[in-house]
């Protein structure tokens, strides 16, 4: 189950599934903060979600079952944050020999919500192209050094 529905693209509007009392008596999540696996866990225990990042999904309580005033623990098996599309905007992109470019933008399929490619600026402001990149090339994310790190050279690429 997912929170909101599919975008209706035409009138610009994506309804959400749930109620006003569910977002009320929620997790607090502050948006301005990247959203950490804790928030994740936290938010799937009280909506009653499956863990999309388990192979086996475990047993979650329907939110009728959890009493009103529920802590909701912070768990730190898995600390990995997530970044909002905006913060990765910019990043450098590296290949295994040097650098390709620059993230300029993503593409999403809507009917799933899956990042598919990242479009990469090579070259510079006059002789510039845009290269579609699979995410399955990305290597890693180095929040710190703002990197893109793919698999495989400049050539590949």
């Amino acid at each position: 189950m997912s929170a909101i529905d599919q975008p209706d693209w035409k009138t610009k509007t994506l309804r959400a599934r749930l109620t006003k009392e569910q977002l009320r008596n929620g997790p607090d999540v502050d948006s301005k903060k990247p959203v950490s696996r804790q928030q994740e866990i936290a938010m799937r225990e009280y909506f009653g979600w499956p863990a999309y990042w388990d192979t086996v999904v475990d047993k979650v309580f329907p939110p009728n079952l959890i009493p009103a005033g529920r802590e909701f623990p912070v768990h730190t098996e898995e600390d990995n944050h997530l970044r909002s599309w905006e913060d990765v905007i910019g990043y450098e992109v590296w290949a295994s020999d040097g650098v390709v470019g620059y993230l300029e933008s993503f593409v999403v399929d809507e009917a799933v919500w899956h990042i598919g490619y990242l479009d990469v600026k090579t070259g510079d402001w006059l002789q510039s192209r845009s290269v579609l990149v699979p995410t399955s090339w990305v290597k890693s994310i180095s929040w710190a050094d703002h990197h893109v790190n793919l698999q495989g050279s400049r050539e590949r690429i």
